[in-house]
């Protein structure tokens, strides 16, 4: 739904550049103020949905960790950090509601799913990175290359996931 990616798109901004400027908590503010009402008033099972936006940010929280460990990319706030951040598992839990609504078309299509999640995963990366909020590996290309990996497995992963958890 437009509204969905509308306000997937200000949770997006709201942590990046919440942590491009230092303010790491504003990104999960602004998803928490923001998640749970498309759960309620865009969703009809609201149980099943709230597990599910818990699955894929604990899921996505455990992805980052383990980019930001092996070196694909680091954080820039806070510096140094060696999990994933509150801002970047904050998306994770915005992105959910995404699959739910915006990408829900993209159900059953799971070699489209990990074609465009390797192509436009990255995106967002490059993104987060041009606008300060953080730094990928020493090799641009094998940074991408890694983060495109891991974005082609877990968005058609998330969207099984979806489909069996709402399955009636």
């Amino acid at each position: 739904t437009p509204i969905n990616f509308i306000l997937f798109q200000v949770c997006w901004f709201g942590c990046v550049l919440g942590a491009a400027n230092n303010l790491i908590w504003l990104g999960p503010v602004v998803v928490l103020i923001l998640v749970p009402p498309q759960i309620y008033f865009l969703t009809t099972r609201h149980r099943k949905e709230l597990f599910f936006v818990l699955i894929c940010g604990i899921s996505g929280f455990f992805l980052e960790s383990l980019l930001i460990s092996t070196n694909i990319y680091r954080s820039l706030a806070p510096e140094n950090f060696p999990l994933c951040p509150p801002w970047m598992a904050a998306l994770w839990f915005s992105f959910a509601t995404v699959i739910s609504l915006s990408l829900a078309w993209l159900k059953g299509r799971l070699i489209l799913a990990a074609l465009i999640g390797g192509l436009l995963g990255p995106t967002a990366y490059l993104g987060g990175e041009k606008l300060g909020a953080i730094v990928t590996a020493d090799s641009f290309w094998q940074g991408y290359f890694a983060i495109g990996v891991a974005w082609a497995i877990m968005l058609p992963g998330m969207l099984s996931i979806h489909s069996k958890l709402l399955r009636e």
